[in-house]
């Protein structure tokens, strides 16, 4: 990747989401936040991360991801989401994940992390995730109890593809490792 192509890539993601909450109406009793990722996987596949929206609400976190596309089958091998959420600025990475895969069938846990890396076993509080194949949108849902009712959370997302289990196709939201700006709690 290029030096302006590094450089312009976060600045798409972050004019976005400026653009978003400038003119997003929604509820006062949730800060929303809407990024746009550019279809920037070179059509190596479907499951290219198009957007994210995050929506920090009393009771819950909802996350939902839009897609290039999606389909319920996949012949050439699987690809899955990671949607992350940071819960306390000061530590590195984010606190918790929630992983799925994007196929009909598929399931989804989420989990505690630690410096990137998933801790401990999945957890068995309130949360959920839809794929939406007609729509190219996985919406994942968690419960604030879950996360431990934070001030403020960060969001991210990764799409990982094993078409060619040689070389899986990886696409983050913006670069690699990016959380977004923070989410207070309506």
């Amino acid at each position: 990747m290029s030096i302006s192509a590094r450089i312009r890539r976060p600045a798409t993601v972050l004019v976005g989401a400026v653009v978003l909450l400038a003119t997003a109406g929604g509820p006062a009793s949730a800060e929303r936040l809407g990024l746009e990722d550019p279809a920037d996987v070179g059509g190596a596949s479907l499951s290219d991360i198009l957007a994210v929206t995050a929506i920090h609400a009393p009771k819950k976190v909802v996350v939902r991801v839009d897609f290039a596309e999606l389909e319920p089958t996949s012949d050439g091998g699987p690809s899955s989401l990671s949607v992350f959420v940071d819960t306390d600025p000061g530590a590195k990475g984010p606190e918790f994940r929630v992983g799925a895969g994007l196929q009909e069938g598929t399931d989804y846990q989420l989990v505690r992390m630690a410096a990137w890396k998933p801790v401990g076993e999945p957890l068995t509080c309130s949360h959920a995730v839809r794929i939406d194949f007609d729509a190219n949108r996985v919406r994942a849902r968690i419960s604030r109890d879950c996360l431990g009712n934070p001030a403020t959370v960060r969001v991210g997302a990764k799409m990982t593809d094993l078409y060619d289990g040689s070389h899986p196709v990886v696409d983050w939201l913006g670069k690699r490792r990016y959380l977004s700006i923070p989410l207070a709690s309506g």
